[in-house]
């Protein structure tokens, strides 16, 4: 059934004016534009906004093959015959078929990301009700996955020592060996340091190509007297993370090797030399020297490490340390829950939330979950012991 367009009681608003013309007449809301109307809405940016748009403009040329153009003409069979498609190349990657197939989480990932965009046309008045929630839809997709709060990737204090221990005597050796040049192995020192200790997201500190706002951390960001870092948080606002006096020594040592001219360099600066010498201006001369100087002497601020090259640094120095988690490589988030759990077992719940900076209690609850049902089963084991 086609839900038909309600208009509102009372007197539009200049805003829902201009968004009901830029969507059509009553009941011919063009697919196109009301995705671009919804991408505009809200605090929709970076990794975010691409990947909803990537996934909505797929899932709208799907639709127009089948000569469906308009919000109007949507309806649970719509949404029944696309949760078909995604199971199917769910199917296709069970079965190893490298074209299309994709993980279960995937495809309710693909899902939700439109079934957020039909809530905002109810919001909207363009259709009644979301027709991706009904059941007959629903029904259609695979199992959503479930995991276990103690299953993810947790650093332990094991791991923590382990891998901090191996920078240390790393960057202790390259240092004696070559001074201050020894740059790489002090910044991928004060990289793990920062990583283990603070909780934060390899994200907020490393660069993004896909998001211009997230270009790295910056000295200026970094306040060792008052413990603290300035960073892009997950929210896409500008916040304070704590910076335990763990990570000082080994930042204050990068900043002293790296000199920078301007607070505004990277903390964690790329080694990657194509990167380096793309930043240079065009007269630049890339056989003049070592990139990193160009960048000195010509005045440019090189780029930061970033995201993808963070989690390569950590690979590269897990195998060196042989350090593994069940067959893994220790990641920058399980660093992160690592924190957050060493925080939950000694202070608790509220400490591991201000920590982690969740806004909402319950997924700092859902995350270490674990740990109350570990608790609980001794306290109760105890209630009973002399029984």
């Amino acid at each position: 059934m086609h839900s038909e367009f309600m208009y509102p009681d009372t007197v539009q608003t200049s805003e829902q004016m201009d968004h009901s013309d830029s969507a059509g007449t009553p009941g011919e809301h063009s697919l196109e534009t009301t995705i671009e109307d919804f991408l505009e809405s809200g605090n929709k940016s970076g990794n975010y906004r691409d990947a909803l748009e990537r996934v909505l403009t797929q899932w709208r040329h799907r639709l127009e093959q089948r000569s469906i153009e308009t919000v109007d003409e949507i309806d649970k069979r719509t949404m029944a015959t696309y949760a078909q498609y995604l199971s199917r190349r769910v199917d296709a990657g069970t079965s190893r078929n490298v074209d299309g197939g994709i993980a279960a989480a995937t495809a309710w990932t693909y899902y939700d990301y439109v079934s957020a965009f039909l809530s905002y046309c109810v919001r909207w008045d363009y259709l009644e009700e979301n027709p991706a929630q009904k059941g007959i839809a629903l029904d259609e997709l695979p199992p959503r996955p479930t995991k276990k709060s103690g299953d993810q990737q947790f650093w332990s204090a094991a791991d923590r020592t382990a891998l901090c221990r191996y920078v240390d005597d790393r960057a202790h050796q390259a240092v004696d060996e070559r001074g201050t040049d020894a740059f790489e192995e002090l910044r991928d020192r004060a990289l793990v340091y920062v990583l283990a200790y603070s909780g934060v997201r390899g994200g907020e500190i490393l660069a993004d190509p896909r998001d211009d706002r997230r270009s790295g951390l910056r000295w200026q960001d970094v306040d060792l007297e008052n413990n603290q870092l300035k960073i892009l948080g997950k929210n896409q606002q500008f916040e304070e993370a704590q910076l335990p006096v763990q990570c000082h020594g080994p930042l204050e040592r990068l900043e002293k090797a790296l000199d920078p001219p301007t607070p505004a360099w990277p903390v964690f600066v790329t080694s990657h030399a194509p990167s380096l010498y793309g930043a240079l201006p065009d007269e630049g001369d890339p056989s003049a020297g070592d990139p990193l100087e160009l960048c000195r002497d010509y005045g440019v601020t090189p780029p930061s490490l970033s995201t993808n090259g963070g989690r390569s640094v950590l690979k590269r120095l897990c195998e060196d340390a042989k350090l593994d988690v069940d067959g893994d490589y220790l990641k920058p988030h399980g660093a992160r829950r690592g924190v957050g759990e060493a925080v939950y077992r000694e202070r608790g719940p509220a400490a591991a939330q201000r920590t982690l900076r969740h806004a909402d209690p319950r997924t700092t609850s859902q995350m270490y979950a674990h740990i109350e049902a570990s608790e609980l089963a001794e306290d109760v084991g105890d209630v009973f012991e002399n029984e």
